[in-house]
């Protein structure tokens, strides 16, 4: 009997060696004694086996923080890959990574078939909207309608663009002036140097680690209209 709980007491300690050593050296104490008590053996089981347990829990508890801190780090990452779209981006709230639906509560999204990889709407693959809803423009005498598409991977927006046909002004100034009307839409084209670039290259390309913006401006050929173009996708 005595060999058999030494055995039993040092395999226990082989696995938990150095944080309960006190438990052992009381058991091996009390079994080298002629005079076991098995009320005293029975208590110091008892200890063993709560030990054990609360053992066990912390390193559950490990395991559960660590889940919890990967999972944290996955959201963060998630979160990064979201842009919002500067277009109206205080009521339409357009991110770049996120559901259409959530801005189809505001806006009136329509399946462009036209433009539709597949044919067909399909939530597990990739789709093509519009919205033509938007308030006219109103600018050299003329009304002009911008036109809003998006692209969809998933349900989840991968591009978005803005796109208008108008008839610029035969002015020196027409490009800053049509260019100031879009900035009450288009936050970033108060930017100096990017209107400046715009206006004298047509284009402006801003990257991002994981999205690219392009702003057009293209001057119509004869009978042709001119044209303005707000576009960011994912890379």
């Amino acid at each position: 009997m005595k060999s058999r709980v030494r055995c039993v007491s040092q395999a226990w300690f082989r696995e938990n060696a150095g944080v309960k050593f006190f438990c052992v050296t009381r058991l091996v104490a009390i079994l080298d004694n002629t005079q076991i008590k098995m009320k005293e053996l029975k208590n110091i089981i008892i200890l063993l086996t709560l030990i054990l347990t609360l053992s066990s829990c912390q390193e559950n508890q490990k395991k559960a923080d660590l889940e919890n801190d990967s999972q944290t780090k996955n959201n963060s990452t998630g979160l990064q890959k979201k842009l919002l779209v500067d277009y109206k981006s205080d009521t339409y709230k357009i991110y770049i990574g996120e559901s259409y639906k959530i801005s189809d509560k505001i806006i009136d999204w329509h399946w462009a078939a036209l433009n539709d990889p597949d044919d067909k709407i399909d939530s597990t693959g990739k789709d093509a909207f519009l919205f033509l809803g938007e308030p006219l423009l109103k600018y050299n005498d003329g009304e002009y309608l911008p036109s809003l598409h998006i692209e969809t991977d998933k349900n989840l927006i991968k591009k978005f663009s803005c796109s208008i046909l108008f008839n610029l002004a035969d002015t020196e100034n027409a490009k800053i002036q049509f260019l100031r009307l879009l900035s009450k839409n288009i936050k970033q084209i108060k930017n100096d140097s990017l209107t400046k670039t715009l206006i004298e290259d047509g284009s402006y390309v801003k990257e991002k680690q994981d999205f690219i913006e392009i702003f057009r401006l293209t001057k119509g050929k004869e009978l042709e209209y001119d044209k303005f173009e707000y576009t960011v996708k994912q890379k």
